[in-house]
């Protein structure tokens, strides 16, 4: 149980409830993505990125490319289950840069419920060093963050009722965050509500509102800052999203000071029993994003293989 936990917490992220870590791994799902994909390549205005993927989902390494001759590249290294590397490497003008290339490095505890990742750079120097420390629940409750600034102490206060999940983050002592998610009923349907508020120096500072439809997809996102003097919420940014039966994302509407902007999403399928989008299209714009995707051979075939190469 807490290895599978452990791994879960590495995968998720501090909580399910919004905060975030520097730990990260992804699954397919992550990309929008389904099926066995082996890769995927992502051609954008920008640049290119390209996803690589084990057989179990996760993603093991992952380019960005913003030229010929400058691209990063993270790989993702696992054994017996867990993540024990994560290593990001940059090139520019196509020589290796060290002084921007780091390492994460894990180390696993399990019967103290421990996390020590220590971050290195290629240069062999120790840039920081994070403990995460998780209770009896498996909740993280703990994280102790050493740099060379020093040390930073947060912690994580869990309180769950019948409707409401409430998570405190306080950095040093002093209160940082507060999300709290509250389900609700409508139609025959259950939804939530997270509303996540951001403190600076213990004062309110910021807030964001989101609200997720029974199949956890953001239908509404609002961000607001608040005005200590009059001590009143401003709307910074107010959207809306609808989805298609097939759950792709369908329209986005951004409610701006003179009006509202609306856009609309237009896909092209690869035609496989996955039925991935290669082709996204962004109406009124016209912008377009192109992914070329590959497959692993369904699991019979890669027994034939087996078979074939024995």
């Amino acid at each position: 149980m807490i290895k599978k936990f452990l791994f879960v917490c590495m995968v998720w992220g501090i909580s399910s409830m919004v905060f975030s870590q520097d730990i990260e791994i992804f699954k397919i799902s992550d990309f929008n993505l389904k099926g066995n994909v082996k890769s995927c390549l992502v051609i954008t205005d920008y640049g290119k990125e390209e996803y690589y993927f084990n057989p179990e989902g996760f993603l093991t390494k992952s380019v960005t490319r913003y030229n010929d001759t400058d691209y990063e590249t993270t790989y993702y290294k696992f054994k017996d289950g867990f993540l024990k590397e994560r290593r990001i490497e940059n090139y520019m003008d196509g020589l290796f840069d060290y002084a921007t290339s780091i390492a994460s490095l894990y180390e696993i505890d399990t019967v103290a419920r421990k996390i020590t990742e220590k971050i290195v750079s290629y240069e062999k120097k120790q840039l920081e060093k994070n403990v995460y420390s998780y209770d009896t629940d498996e909740k993280l409750v703990k994280l102790v963050r050493t740099n060379t600034s020093g040390i930073d102490e947060i912690d994580f206060e869990y309180i769950k009722n019948d409707t409401v999940d409430t998570v405190s983050k306080k950095v040093n002592g002093v209160l940082s965050k507060v999300v709290t998610t509250t389900s609700f009923v409508e139609n025959d349907r259950k939804f939530k509500k997270v509303i996540s508020k951001n403190y600076m120096e213990g004062n309110l500072a910021s807030k964001t509102v989101e609200v997720l439809n029974p199949k956890s997809k953001v239908i509404q996102h609002k961000e607001f800052m608040f005005d200590g003097s009059t001590e009143k919420w401003i709307s910074l940014n107010d959207e809306s999203y609808q989805y298609d039966e097939n759950g792709f994302l369908s329209v986005v509407t951004t409610k701006k000071r003179f009006g509202e902007l609306t856009q609309e999403y237009i896909y092209q399928f690869d035609g496989t029993s996955a039925n991935n989008w290669v082709k996204e299209i962004i109406t009124p714009s016209n912008t377009y994003t192109t992914r070329r995707i590959k497959y692993y051979p369904p699991v019979a075939d890669q027994t034939v293989l087996e078979e074939q190469k024995n």
